[in-house]
């Protein structure tokens, strides 16, 4: 009887302790479903049942700034790395806490601390970066940040922002017009407003020795007048026949080269291909090449892009279009850019059922002008832009000259979760036209981007489109709602 009262003695001895140790991991499994206030309040109790560890400081300090707290999380993670068994990891959080509070004396301190114990040597390292710019030491910076590369595409992409930042601070502008490179040239051929979308794909793939980067989608679209047909005519009284519903599929792929001196190139090949579920005359197919020939020099990127691009209506030849369009990108700090382009467009139009006045084809000047301010540390990006154009179409009918005005703007959300916004108006007179033509048209697109994992992305899109005219055959509305998953390598 004594000794199995010594056993049960021994049991609640021993288990006692066990008993306790759930709360503080349920706590940590709350804080992992971003229930912070839940998390909290075990820790606290855990706290009680079982003493302050460590580990409860460093979680406590994590759930007090999700929750606004900034001042008693700095406490708890000062108090996880105070005791006699750190959780060293809370030097990352303690001393990015402490950049954002401008505290840079004591962030210094615990730098120095981080590398002497060997704590997350790239965290440390990019951290430290920070702290050398807000103190004006942008070699030095730069130095710190070089040792925070770890190989991973997205993490060193920031680095080189970074990096790009410190350049231009120190006046280096050739220096951060060469790490800028990769995301602020705009890629030619395409609307401009798809520069948001194409700079945040190439945000997330681009790395410094990377040369290639593949992006692949497949969507579902819906689309409530595909054929385009008038507002003001009556065609609202016959919507089955300009709705309809398909899958879009998109491709490109790129290859950058580095050449002699100063001088590289950039290789792009892009496939869009759009079917319709009943309105089969509509489906698009365009097949679009272009060549980049970039020089970086101390003022800033000149770049060089000739790009060729097939459309097919139905799979039946539609166009075929070739341009040059010579764009200088000049850095003027470390947040702000500018972008200077002259552009010739010759397009061939195949289709014209309509006689010699109405030919399509045309030699297409134009003239752009854009300002880029980058923000969140260059994952963020405001684009304005303004443009000026001249169709001289073979038709006198369609030959017309305008402008353009338009805005991107690409906003980091969360963690993995962008929001792209653009808007765009644009004016067109045309001229030779027999019923005094003249054009308004306003187009504005939201897109929510979603990392989902590794390479996989998710995208929402909707686009909208206003076309007025005092012709009503060209007044009209669009909507088009897209949805659909991407690849990025």
């Amino acid at each position: 009887m004594k000794r199995i009262a010594v056993m049960l003695l021994l049991c609640l001895v021993f288990t006692t302790p066990c008993l306790a140790a759930p709360s503080t991991q349920q706590a940590v499994a709350e804080y992992g479903l971003e229930n912070y206030e839940e998390a909290l309040a075990m820790l606290a109790d855990a706290g009680q049942t079982e003493g302050k560890t460590a580990l409860n400081d460093y979680y406590t300090g994590l759930c007090r700034k999700q929750t606004g707290d900034l001042n008693g999380a700095l406490q708890s993670f000062k108090d996880a790395l105070l005791g006699k068994q750190p959780e060293k990891d809370a030097a990352v959080e303690l001393i990015a806490l402490l950049l954002n509070l401008e505290q840079l004396d004591e962030a210094q301190q615990w730098v120095a601390w981080a590398e002497k114990e060997k704590v997350k040597p790239n965290d440390i390292a990019y951290l430290k970066g920070l702290l050398l710019m807000k103190q004006k030491q942008y070699n030095e910076a730069i130095t710190s940040f070089q040792a925070a590369k770890t190989g991973a595409p997205e993490t060193d992409q920031q680095i080189e922002m970074q990096i790009a930042i410190a350049y231009a601070q120190s006046g280096k502008k050739k220096e951060a017009g060469e790490s800028l490179k990769a995301i602020v040239t705009r890629y030619p051929g395409t609307d401009a407003a798809a520069f948001a979308t194409e700079y945040d794909q190439r945000l997330s793939t681009a790395a410094p020795a990377k040369r290639w980067n593949l992006y692949a989608g497949v969507n579902y679209l819906y689309d409530d007048n595909v054929t385009l047909k008038s507002s003001v005519s009556g065609a609202s009284t016959d919507t089955r026949n300009q709705r309809d519903s398909g899958i879009t599929e998109n491709l490109r792929f790129e290859y950058d080269q580095p050449l002699s001196g100063a001088w590289s190139t950039n290789l792009q090949y892009a496939l869009q291909n759009n079917n319709y579920g009943r309105l089969h005359d509509y489906n698009m197919l365009v097949n679009s090449l272009t060549a980049t020939l970039i020089n970086r020099n101390d003022n800033g990127l000149l770049s060089i892009p000739v790009n060729l691009s097939h459309t097919a209506l139905d799979y039946r030849n539609y166009s075929l279009q070739t341009s040059i369009k010579p764009t200088v990108t000049a850095v003027f700090s470390e947040h702000q850019l500018g972008q200077l382009s002259l552009g010739y467009n010759y397009r061939d139009m195949f289709q014209n059922t309509e006689g010699p006045g109405y030919d399509r084809t045309a030699s297409i000047f134009n003239l752009q002008a854009g300002y880029i301010y980058l923000f969140k540390e260059g994952h963020g990006m405001l684009n304005l832009r303004g443009e000026g154009f001249y169709e001289n179409t073979v038709g006198k009918e369609w030959r017309n000259w305008g402008g353009r005005l338009g805005s991107d703007l690409l906003i980091p959300i969360l963690s993995g979760t962008k929001l792209i916004l653009t808007a765009e108006a644009a004016w067109q007179d045309y001229r030779d036209n027999a019923a005094g033509r003249k054009d308004t048209t306003v187009t504005a697109s939201a897109t929510i981007n979603q990392k989902l994992t590794g390479n996989l992305y998710l995208n929402l899109q909707y686009y909208y489109t206003r076309a007025m005219s005092n012709v009503d055959l060209y007044d009209y509305q669009r909507n088009v709602i897209m949805s659909g998953v991407e690849l990025r390598f």
